[in-house]
């Protein structure tokens, strides 16, 4: 047990109803965040004795979020005691809860939505369509794919025979426009603004450009091709109009501006080839997830490494972020992380099997699936 003693000052941005007076008060350094919270609803009950507080708080100190007893989080991150340690509190995270499994005929590469239905994309091609409770509605039969792309309706995917196929989910699966790539596709993306607009990442470093609008007898010629990478794509996002994001095989993340036809930004991760990125608009920081179970955290202004982070002993797969920048991400352990970055570790392991090979945020629930041909949804 540890006697030491803190003097602290608590501050949130939370509503009124859940402030407290700005005093300093002494805390003891054994503390966790169940001791701290339930201090904080003494101290709220105190000054709003007709209310019931019985919240869970997180809590930060220097924007890292508190996962120890306040003595060990000091030690451990070398914070200055000699004046006042302000710690902010915010509405904990509740743990996610497993909700159901629902059973696929294959390996789960890509999970989306259609409304208020869950699409779920197949390593054999097959497209399946599912209610949020778990019933099937229907299963789409297309070729054997290496990557799916889910855009509203519009499913990208492609292929082992060097093609790419565009379709749109109506009552039936419709096919759009077939392409033939120079090598095999990796990933794709599209581009919100202007969803004529997509390009596929490729094992020999390439972007290719493809346009909707030009399709004639449902096939579709590359536009533009670049390389990027000296290896395999392994990712890309469409971030604005003209950039888009890239990870590779060669340990390097690229921001390439279509309009110059050019690198704009080159970011290298030196030790680890890049599995997953995920784009943070509101910050412009770009989120990478590594083959070695490392994250990193990036600045894509200065191009600075911000922060690494440890989430898995096994590769991570892939990863996507909520609206309020809470991160998740997929292992070859069969698990997946929920993250708050502000924070050392994950804030919670969900629970699956075999290899997880593709994760998404529906709403409030987190859902993901790999190898087991199981898809997993959780609750938040």
């Amino acid at each position: 047990m540890n006697n030491s003693e803190y003097i602290v000052k608590f501050v949130t941005s939370l509503p009124q109803d859940y402030q407290i007076s700005n005093n300093e008060i002494a805390v003891q350094g054994d503390m966790n965040q169940s001791d701290l919270s339930s201090l904080i609803q003494q101290l709220l009950s105190a000054e709003n004795p007709d209310q019931e507080y019985n919240q869970l708080f997180d809590f930060f100190i220097n924007g890292i979020s508190l996962r120890s007893t306040l003595h060990e989080f000091i030690t451990s991150n070398e914070i200055a005691t000699e004046k006042t340690l302000q710690i902010e509190y915010l509405f904990a995270v509740p743990e996610p809860k497993l909700k159901q499994t629902i059973n696929m005929n294959d390996w789960i590469i890509a999970i989306g939505r259609l409304n208020n239905h869950i699409i779920t994309c197949l390593s054999n091609g097959d497209i399946v369509v599912c209610t949020e409770k778990g019933k099937i509605l229907k299963t789409y039969k297309t070729k054997m794919a290496k990557s799916f792309t889910i855009f509203e309706n519009i499913i990208i995917s492609t292929h082992w025979d060097c093609t790419v196929r565009v379709q749109r989910l109506t009552d039936n699966l419709e096919l759009i426009a077939q392409g033939s790539l120079p090598s095999y596709g990796e990933c794709s993306c599209i581009n919100k603004k202007n969803t004529n607009e997509f390009c596929v990442g490729t094992a020999n470093g390439e972007l290719i450009f493809f346009d909707l609008s030009a399709v004639q007898k449902q096939v579709i010629e590359m536009v533009q091709n670049f390389k990027v990478h000296q290896q395999q794509i392994t990712c890309c996002q469409w971030i604005r109009n003209s950039t888009i994001l890239t990870g590779s095989y060669d340990h390097s993340i690229c921001l390439f501006n279509k309009r110059t036809e050019s690198i704009n930004k080159q970011l290298f991760a030196k030790d680890s080839a890049i599995i997953g990125l995920c784009y943070l608009e509101n910050n412009q920081q770009i989120v990478s997830v590594h083959e070695d179970g490392y994250i990193k955290l990036w600045d894509s202004l200065s191009e600075q490494l911000i922060k690494i982070y440890k989430s898995s002993l096994s590769q991570l797969t892939s990863i996507a972020a909520n609206a309020i920048g809470q991160i998740i991400v997929s292992s070859m352990d069969g698990n997946t992380y929920l993250w708050d970055l502000r924070g050392e570790v994950p804030l919670y392991q969900l629970n699956g099997e075999g290899k997880a090979m593709a994760c998404t945020w529906i709403d409030n629930k987190i859902l993901f699936g790999g190898s087991t041909n199981k898809l997993y949804v959780y609750n938040c």
